[in-house]
């Protein structure tokens, strides 16, 4: 059989971030009547990006887990929050 050489660009690490940027504004946008437990919700979301990809490495035959993956997933979180913190703070003032 021929091999074929696959390659995953960045656009992966890219992916990885809007979609836990994504998942921590919606989780965010849904307690904002809480908004005191927003640094528990970005924590919670951080772990289950680095549950996820443990997970992948120890359960699955055809993933693996990638420390890069955690670090974009974390970013994304971290943009998120900084975002609703924004979105928050102006909602304050109005």
């Amino acid at each position: 059989m021929p091999k074929y050489e696959t390659s995953i660009s960045n656009i992966d690490k890219w992916q990885h971030g809007f979609a836990y940027f994504t998942l921590s504004i919606c989780w965010l946008l849904t307690f904002i009547n809480k908004a005191q437990k927003k640094y528990l919700i970005a924590f919670l979301c951080i772990a289950f990006g680095i549950i996820i990809e443990v997970l992948q490495n120890e359960l699955t035959s055809y993933r693996t887990g990638d420390y890069l993956d955690v670090l974009a997933n974390t970013t994304g979180v971290l943009l998120g929050l900084v975002v609703f913190n924004q979105i928050y703070k102006k909602n304050l003032h109005n």
